[in-house]
């Protein structure tokens, strides 16, 4: 059946409304959610919407209804006073003070799309901002005079009305939506939680189906679903509330804050886009003292994070925090790794995420793979502003006196071996096996397909870059703070980084390289700081 001349009259238009009125509800039950003197919001009762609050003590129902009509000038005041046809007492302001049919104190909201015009503007002016008599005290009484006999149930008349009326101007639905979900995160708020906008437009479309049902429910058969209390609908929010939060969590990104940094970088290349480079850090002096102790203090500020995965580390709360922390020491102290070798990853996971604000593939130092342990025990995904995302494979040592060159020559040959199918594979397994990536912010999609399992290793050296930590007993340091200590430090470590670059393999050279170097006055004395720390927590 064709249907001539299309109009929006009837029942889209008046789906538009209901949809319209669904919005203000919420925007009352929020109101209520938010003051305590609200006891219970209604949908289509007395009124539209009533909202019944108690004010000095006495009972106050809100009768309020919602005006969607379509127009392209504002409300005025031969609009609100015209007649429905002949119908006696049938203009819009009749309708009003006619839901005013409890006993007690009323007052009366009239919520619409369209602005009102200069006339009504007093109405706009909420009843506790009010100076009376106003221009509404003028409009109650011309109103009076204009309908006599003309009282509501409860015998009041426009008057009455007129002292007692607010008139609402929303916009359209997108406004108000905005204006409720700020009024929802506000809630949110105060409560404790804190919902992203996803989270908060999923709770929100919730309580637009709770004003719905409530509007729709039979008022003989179902007379209680019409009205929405205020306890159980707060009970309700913070189910919503806590629901969001616990998914956030399983999303959050706990790599975004940490320490402060404790090492100074003094020295390193200056030329950029090196494949090869180097970066000098200092653990300086306080009054002429190496500052260990205060290192070791550092480190351990970091163990959680080096020791947890990121899964662990979003649930860590105050009433957990030490049980948390006993578990990140109890990972570092039963790892099969040698005690040197552990804190030398640790002092390099401390350098990339406080110089690299990277984020780490936690736990890396702790994972067997075909029943041994990698030489690589920090691996972080790196992001620099105009590059593509990075991936640092890092091998670190600690390097006790007069055992450099020896060392150097182990990492080249480490190093050497890791440029296969095999190991760069068993290196993704790992990876694979222990990344988070909902803890992780996004990455790009080559960086991920890097990593996917059935790309080409290729694919994983393009994105791979390997740091490599040397702390070790600094010659320039064996006689303690000197006043010209830190020149004597960046020839030592240049000659160190020299030696380095020398002994590379020659297939190596086309890879990635950052030679991050930490001069130490002693190693055994920050192992035995940092042990002596580890104890006392394990003792909590």
């Amino acid at each position: 059946m064709r249907i001539t001349s299309p109009s929006n009259a009837g029942g889209p238009a008046a789906r538009q409304g209901f949809k319209y009125q669904d919005h203000v509800a919420v925007s009352f039950i929020f109101k209520m959610l938010r003051d305590s003197s609200y006891s219970q919001v209604e949908c289509e009762t007395a009124d539209d919407i009533v909202a019944v609050f108690h004010c000095a003590g006495d009972c106050v129902n809100e009768y309020i209804q919602v005006k969607t009509t379509e127009s392209d000038s504002k409300w005025n005041w031969k609009e609100v006073t015209a007649l429905d046809g002949t119908k006696a007492d049938s203009t819009l302001l009749h309708k009003s003070l006619k839901c005013d049919k409890r006993p007690g104190n009323a007052r009366f909201r009239i919520v619409t799309k369209r602005d009102v015009a200069t006339i009504l503007e007093g109405f706009k002016i909420e009843l506790g901002k009010r100076v009376l008599p106003d221009s509404t005290t003028d409009r109650g009484t011309t109103l009076v005079k204009k309908f006599k006999r003309f009282v509501s149930p409860q015998k009041r008349d426009f008057a009455y009305w007129a002292e007692n009326c607010v008139w609402q101007v929303y916009g359209d639905v997108d406004a108000l939506e905005a204006f409720n979900i700020k009024a929802l995160s506000q809630l949110a708020e105060g409560l404790g939680n804190r919902p992203n906008y996803t989270q908060l437009q999923t709770i929100y479309d919730e309580f637009l189906e709770m004003a719905d049902k409530a509007a729709t429910a039979n008022a003989k058969t179902a007379a209680a679903s019409k009205i929405i209390l205020r306890e159980p609908a707060l009970v309700y929010l913070k189910k919503l509330l806590d629901e969001a939060d616990d998914k956030s969590v399983a999303t959050s990104k706990p790599y975004k804050k940490r320490p402060e940094p404790f090492l100074v970088e003094f020295h390193g290349s200056t030329e950029e886009g090196l494949l090869h480079s180097f970066s000098g850090f200092d653990v300086k002096y306080s009054l002429k003292k190496w500052r260990h102790e205060l290192f070791a203090k550092h480190l351990i500020e970091w163990l959680p994070e080096f020791s947890l995965k990121a899964s662990e580390i979003v649930n860590i709360l105050a009433h957990n925090a030490e049980a948390i922390l006993a578990r990140s020491i109890n990972a570092f102290g039963g790892s099969e790794l040698p005690r040197d070798r552990l804190i030398a990853e640790l002092i390099l996971h401390a350098i990339l995420r406080s110089r690299q604000n990277s984020e780490p593939v936690a736990c890396k130092v702790f994972y067997k793979s075909a029943g041994k342990l990698s030489e690589f025990g920090n691996a972080h995904i790196v992001q620099i502003h105009g590059q593509d995302d990075q991936l640092w494979l890092g091998l670190a040592r600690l390097i006790q006196a007069n055992k450099m060159d020896e060392t150097l020559e182990q990492i080249g040959e480490i190093l050497d071996s890791t440029i296969s199918e095999t190991a760069l594979s068993a290196e993704r397994e790992i990876i694979i096996s222990l990344r988070e990536p909902l803890h992780h912010q996004p990455k790009a999609d080559a960086f991920n397909q890097a990593l996917h399992r059935n790309s080409p290793v290729d694919d994983m050296l393009s994105v791979l870059c390997f740091p490599i930590l040397l702390t070790y007993d600094s010659e320039a340091l064996s006689s303690g703070w000197l006043a010209d200590y830190v020149s004597n430090l960046k020839i030592e470590i240049e000659s160190h980084f020299s030696a380095f670059a020398t002994q590379l393999p020659e297939h190596i050279k086309q890879v990635k390289i950052m030679v991050f170097l930490v001069p130490m006055e002693s190693i055994e004395l920050l192992i035995k700081a940092f042990n002596a720390r580890c104890e006392k927590l394990e003792e909590l």
